[in-house]
């Protein structure tokens, strides 16, 4: 079964909860405010086998806008990046982080599976973190913490400008923890200086 014709099988379903498929580019978005929770389909086709991932997303259009004027990115790269993406089984341990395609016939119980795990848990995390104060406190609640998804680069970007953003009163104390690591990693000069311009644009914004 081709990925289209995979993917349009849930758009009925996500029609209900207000998301709408983005045919271009094969994952179904839902806007809030501030920005858009997001689900990605992704198919992975080797040649012993094929795999069908899911992930959510939450991006922060304002947080995204801001970011990526100081990271290295190409084209149209700011209006399509994303402030967290989380594979289903970060949220739930029970289910695979991909799911194997063994034949067609597979489809509709692994279909049913992520329509279950959305119902019960995924629509409540995507709206949990479309609130930007828990989006902030997920990312700077602890800065040693790794994001799976994402480089520590763009990670420290979005903690500091969330931080700034939604949580002002700790953006001095989340600052020096962010710029203690980046000195602890022995980063780049050019990775430090994309950094050090990012605050400074963020302590001119009031």
């Amino acid at each position: 079964m081709a990925i289209k014709e995979l993917i349009s099988l849930h758009e009925d379903f996500l029609l209900d909860f207000g998301f709408e498929l983005d045919s271009s580019l094969l994952h179904y978005t839902k806007s809030f405010s501030e920005g858009k929770q997001i689900l990605f389909f992704h198919h992975i086709q080797n040649p012993d086998a094929n795999y069908l991932e899911i992930q959510l997303g939450i991006r922060f259009d304002q947080v995204e806008n801001i970011i990526n004027q100081f990271l290295p990115s190409l084209g149209d790269f700011k209006d399509r990046s994303v402030t967290h993406v989380i594979p289903l089984n970060q949220i739930d341990n029970n289910l695979p982080r991909r799911f194997f395609l063994q034949d067609d016939f597979e489809v509709n119980d692994i279909l049913k599976k992520i329509e279950e795990f959305l119902v019960k848990d995924g629509f409540h995390w995507l709206d949990k973190y479309s609130v930007p104060e828990n989006m902030e406190f997920l990312f700077n609640k602890n800065p040693d913490q790794e994001l799976t998804t994402q480089n520590f680069t763009y990670r420290s970007a979005r903690a500091i400008t969330l931080s700034k953003l939604y949580n002002k009163q700790e953006y001095e104390y989340t600052k020096k923890a962010y710029l203690d690591k980046l000195e602890e990693m022995m980063v780049t000069p050019f990775t430090l200086a994309s950094f050090l311009n990012l605050l400074n644009h963020l302590e001119n914004l009031d």
